[in-house]
């Protein structure tokens, strides 16, 4: 099964280059700058994985991030921010917003790689993998739109084991 990973950044470029290195790594990737759009495509779309730039122009990729879950809860564990702020997060972020993995800008090809594939696996462990944001995957391969989100629950890590990843890593 193809892993499907939406990428949610407002530089066309680094969008460019991340939709060709997680497509060389096999996976699906739809790209987005608008973050209104990256809502609906949740809303109705199948997605494993995001990743959620946190400075957006029209919306913050944490505001986007709490409307999300404030919908649908299980995708809290499903999210990787990035930022070229190192200092982008906030004391006053609620938990789910705190766990989430932090790619900070400019990272490399191969630590995007093994971040993307530390959130699936960590995915991959939660109850219900079928059932995800925005359909049901059935044992024939096809999908159902729904408009709500599944229950399956990803584990989380506590905020002092955040990971952050550089490019000096």
């Amino acid at each position: 099964m193809t892993r499907r990973i939406l990428v949610v950044d407002d530089e066309p470029t680094l969008r460019k280059t991340l939709e060709r290195a997680l497509r060389s790594m096999n996976y699906e990737v739809v790209t987005v700058g608008d973050p209104l759009l990256a809502y609906e495509l949740l809303d109705a779309g199948d997605f494993d994985l995001v990743l959620l730039d946190i400075n957006l122009p029209q919306m913050s990729g944490d505001a986007l991030f709490l409307a999300l879950t404030r919908r649908s809860p299980e995708i809290a564990g499903r999210v990787i921010l990035m930022s070229g702020d190192p200092w982008a997060v906030k004391i006053d972020w609620p938990a789910d917003l705190v766990r989430c993995q932090l790619l900070t800008k400019p990272f490399t090809l191969d630590v995007l790689g093994r971040c993307v594939a530390a959130a699936l696996a960590a995915a991959d462990q939660a109850p219900s993998r079928r059932k995800r944001n925005g359909g049901d995957r059935h044992a024939s391969g096809e999908r159902r739109r729904r408009r709500v989100f599944a229950s399956d629950r990803v584990g989380r890590r506590s905020s002092s084991r955040r990971s952050t990843a550089t490019s000096g890593s």
